[in-house]
């Protein structure tokens, strides 16, 4: 008998293993259906409102896809051309920039000459200025082409739309078909732990998602109003960096900070100004509104997996982070009751 088992856990490891291969061997493949679940994840609390109101399914589906559509075009139509044009209208402009900089270190130089600051450590900033200057340029580059090569997955792109209609209208019959597969002993205890999961997740999802969107539509109209170049790009970083809790909005700050400083500085003040209050708008007024309470785990957790998730995986490591310490909270607590639990009696 223990043979058996021995041999059943040795073929189910290895047919897991041999799965997860072909997976990884398969996943330009399984992009797609991965896209149009996480789509349909997101998108499904709204059919779900709406199919309460004895909508049916497939006209709730089309109301939400045709919301989607309109937001969508909106920004096809006006956000990514101009981003497209700020982008590369930075990549001609960062030569002067950078000459801009050469001077402000000679009259930094002229300053503290005094010093006497040896040769080799003013080489070691030239050739530290150049690298800045090719990273810039090479970064705006990679930011137009990997949009652009969006193209060259069309059939990516066009396909995900049609897998998360199909996610959505039959979601029901696909989520018993997963339930058939758990353990009856633990199909209940399973049920119950995704359900809390669930009811996390999709609230730190959506509310984030929108400060985000809110946070980068106030800060690129706050930038352009004080006249900052580029500020549809610098506002759509800043909603993206905003999803990273406590880092994000340096790190959407940053970029628009260090332009403006290479106009004036008058200009940057007033950026500083604008990201100031953009930040204590969110903090006091909209995340409260829409985010509600914490997320339930301590301020140095979230800086931990943050850390943790950038040393790993860099930016993506950092938006996943504190997704999956929010899964792993609701787990551990639930477990830890159910210990208590069965302790008590």
């Amino acid at each position: 008998m223990e043979r058996k088992k021995i041999w059943l856990f040795s073929l189910t490891v290895l047919l897991a293993a041999g799965v997860l291969i072909f997976m990884y061997q398969i996943r330009t493949i399984l992009t797609p259906f991965i896209l149009a679940i996480i789509f349909a994840y997101i998108l499904l609390p709204g059919i779900q409102s709406l199919v309460k109101r004895r909508i049916p399914v497939s006209l709730a589906i089309l109301i939400i896809y045709l919301s989607v559509a309109a937001v969508v075009a909106v920004l096809i139509l006006y956000v990514f051309p101009e981003v497209f044009a700020e982008l590369n209208r930075f990549a001609e402009t960062v030569p002067q920039y950078t000459t801009q900089i050469q001077k402000w270190l000679g009259r930094l130089n002229e300053v503290y000459s005094r010093f006497n600051i040896p040769e080799g450590i003013r080489q070691v900033i030239d050739e530290s200025i150049l690298l800045v200057e090719k990273t810039l340029i090479q970064a705006a580059r990679n930011v137009a082409q990997g949009i652009i090569g969006l193209v060259g997955h069309i059939l990516s792109i066009v396909i995900v739309p049609v897998l998360t209609f199909y996610l959505l209208k039959d979601h029901e019959l696909i989520c018993k078909k997963i339930i058939s597969f758990l353990p009856p002993g633990y199909r209940t205890e399973l049920l119950t732990l995704w359900t809390r999961i669930n009811l996390v997740l999709r609230k730190f999802i959506r509310g984030h998602l929108s400060v985000a969107c809110i946070v980068g539509t106030m800060t690129g109209l706050g930038l352009a109003l004080v006249g900052v170049d580029y500020a549809v790009t610098l506002g759509f970083v800043a909603g993206a960096a905003d999803i990273i809790p406590y880092f994000g909005p340096i790190i959407g700050a940053v970029p628009a900070v260090c332009l403006a400083l290479l106009q004036s500085k008058k200009l940057a003040i007033k950026v500083i100004l604008v990201m100031f209050i953009v930040q204590q708008l969110e903090n006091s007024i909209i995340s409260p509104k829409i985010i509600g309470g914490s997320v339930g785990i301590h301020p140095l957790a979230i800086i931990f997996v943050l850390l943790l998730g950038g040393y790993f995986f860099g930016v993506v490591g950092m938006l996943f982070a504190v997704p999956l310490a929010v899964v792993l909270r609701v787990v551990i607590n639930y477990f830890y009751q159910k210990a208590v639990t069965y302790r008590g009696n």
